[in-house]
C-alpha cells in the first residue's frame, strides 16, 4: 500500500496510516517498504487526518519514489531492516552504533520538541522544578515508565543503560499508549514522553487527564528523527532517492509549512528556526 498524503494540526511525528492504491508504486522507479513501529509515539488523532511527513516525499518524487507499509514491533524492527535489503523506518534518531548498520538520510524528516517529564498534577510536588535523572526523588525509583527499545537520545539513553532499576521498562506493541494508560491508572509516578503524544493520545481516545510537563536537566534541545534504510546498494538508492527529493527548495518550502500548520506558537518559535538551519546546511 502507499502513503497518501493528508493534512491536520496535531503532531509532528510524521506518521500516515491511511494509504491510496497500487498505481503510484507500480511507475516508482524507486520502490521500498516502510516498517512501521506501531508502538514508537505513533498516535492516530480520532477526527483529524494524520501527518503527511512520508507521503509529502513521494508527492515530490514525481513518481520516482513509493512505499509499501509493514508493521512490525520496535524489536523487531531493526532486525527486519537487516534481512529486508530494500525495507526503511522512520524517526529514527542517530547514534554511532545504528550509522554503522544502515543507511541515514542526509536532513530529518522529522524535529521532535525537548522531551518531558509527564506526571500527573497531584504528583508535581514529588519533583524539582527541573528533573535531573542523577537524582531521583524518593519513591518514584522503578516509577518512571520508558519504553523499551526506544531511542531517547544519547542523554537520556545512556541514563537508561546505567541504571534500568531506576526506570519501569514497557516492551511490546503499543507500549507508548500503554504507559500514558498507566500514568492514568497510576501504576507509574511518570512517564518520560512528549507532550504532543500524550494530547494527542487523549484526543485519540476522547479522554482528559490533568498532567503537568516537567523539563529534564540538560534535555534542552530539539531532537531530529531521520529515515533509515538497509545497508546494500538497495538501501543506498533508496536514500539517495529521499536525499534528492528533501534537498528541492520546493519539498522545505512545504516541510516547513507543514510544521508551521501543525505547531502552536510556542513550539513554532523552536521547531522552524531550527529546520530553517538544517536545510541551509
Amino acid at each position: 500500500m502507499a502513503f497518501e498524503r493528508l493534512k491536520t494540526k496535531g503532531l509532528v511525528f510524521c506518521t500516515v496510516f491511511f494509504f491510496t492504491t497500487f498505481n503510484q508504486q507500480l511507475i516508482a522507479a524507486t520502490h521500498a517498504v516502510m516498517l512501521t513501529e506501531v508502538d514508537e509515539t505513533i498516535v492516530s488523532i480520532s477526527g483529524n487526518e494524520e501527518m503527511e511527513a512520508i507521503a509529502l516525499l513521494t508527492e515530490f518524487s514525481d513518481e520516482q519514489l513509493s512505499f509499501d507499509q509493514e508493521q512490525v514491533s520496535m524489536t523487531r524492527g531493526w532486525l527486519e531492516l537487516s534481512k529486508q535489503q530494500n525495507s526503511c523506518m522512520f524517526n529514527k534518531i542517530k547514534t554511532k552504533e545504528r550509522e554503522s548498520v544502515a543507511h541515514f538520510s542526509k536532513y530529518p524528516i522529522s524535529v521532535y520538541p525537548p522531551l518531558r517529564l509527564i506526571v500527573m498534577s497531584h504528583h508535581r510536588e514529588l519533583f524539582p522544578k527541573e528533573f535531573d535523572l542523577a537524582n531521583f526523588p524518593a519513591d518514584t525509583h522503578g516509577q518512571l515508565g520508558v519504553v523499551k527499545d526506544r531511542a531517547y537520545g544519547d542523554f537520556i539513553d545512556e541514563k537508561i543503560k546505567r541504571n534500568p532499576h531506576q526506570y519501569y521498562i514497557r516492551g511490546g506493541m503499543g507500549s507508548s499508549n500503554s504507559l500514558i494508560k498507566m500514568l492514568k491508572a497510576e501504576r507509574v509516578k511518570g512517564i518520560i514522553e512528549y507532550s504532543e503524544v500524550v494530547d494527542a493520545f487523549l484526543r485519540d481516545n476522547n479522554q482528559s487527564l490533568d498532567y503537568q510537563s516537567i523539563p529534564i536537566r540538560h534535555v534542552t534541545q530539539p531532537i531530529y528523527g531521520y529515515i533509515v534504510c538497509s545497508q546494500g546498494e538497495k538501501g543506498k538508492k533508496v536514500i539517495a532517492e529521499i536525499d534528492r527529493i528533501m534537498g528541492l527548495q520546493s519539498f522545505q518550502e512545504a516541510f516547513i509549512q507543514m510544521h508551521a500548520d501543525f505547531f502552536g506558537e510556542a513550539e513554532q518559535a523552536i521547531l522552524i528556526p531550527e529546520l530553517e538551519r538544517v536545510f541551509s546546511q
